[in-house]
């Protein structure tokens, strides 16, 4: 993967995951959802955007039950060249863009703490490397602050390589079920949670 463009990384990243749910379990990717999980009870998030996974996502909505108790739970609701946040309602439907979808709702308009976004692969700026629609991109260049980002991959496509361009949205921490990736310095809060979350971690400096 020496000098491997974006596309190139992409199309390499997406035959990857294919393989992945050919050949593994689901419940190798489970440890992705542990992690996501203690990150937010760690962190005290209240209100926070998950997403409807499809089959090459981590299906973060198993914890819906954890969590809709005491958290505020959003997911993107498709709107023209990116999308609204909508609380997180029973049931789904297939969309027009072929991903299923809540029912249509008035937009949530408060802060969200917390964005967990579903990731094709990642460079080395911790850079998202989605489908290549943009819809993220959008969204959070339109949102007008930064919550905390999580990434999430059912397997570790990490490019140690910037492949990726300024209006790619970045991540704090990137979660896959064999390594996990912290941006920053070692602090002492990520310190305390890394200890709290399985599989092996890898820090990340800024660029």
């Amino acid at each position: 993967m020496v000098d491997m463009k974006k596309d190139e990384f992409r199309k390499f990243a997406k035959n990857s995951l294919k393989k992945e749910i050919k050949f593994s379990a689901k419940c190798k990717h489970y440890s992705v959802i542990l992690n996501l999980c203690r990150i937010i009870k760690f962190y005290n998030y209240k209100r926070i955007l998950l997403f409807v996974p499809t089959k090459f996502e981590p299906n973060v909505l198993l914890l819906r039950g954890k969590l809709s108790s005491n958290s505020q739970l959003l997911v993107p609701f498709m709107e023209n060249i990116s999308f609204k946040m909508v609380k997180l309602r029973l049931p789904f439907h297939r969309s027009k863009f072929g991903i299923k979808e809540t029912n249509n709702q008035n937009a949530f308009e408060k802060r969200v703490d917390l964005a967990v976004v579903p990731v094709v692969g990642v460079d080395g700026n911790l850079a998202r490397i989605g489908h290549g629609k943009g819809y993220y991109d959008i969204f959070f260049s339109k949102l007008g602050y930064r919550p905390k980002i999580v990434f999430v991959g059912i397997k570790d496509m990490f490019l140690k390589d910037i492949v990726t361009l300024d209006y790619d949205i970045k991540c704090d921490i990137y979660l896959t079920p064999k390594k996990s990736y912290i941006r920053g310095k070692n602090d002492r809060d990520f310190i305390r949670l890394r200890s709290r979350c399985s599989g092996s971690w890898r820090w990340i400096s800024s660029r």
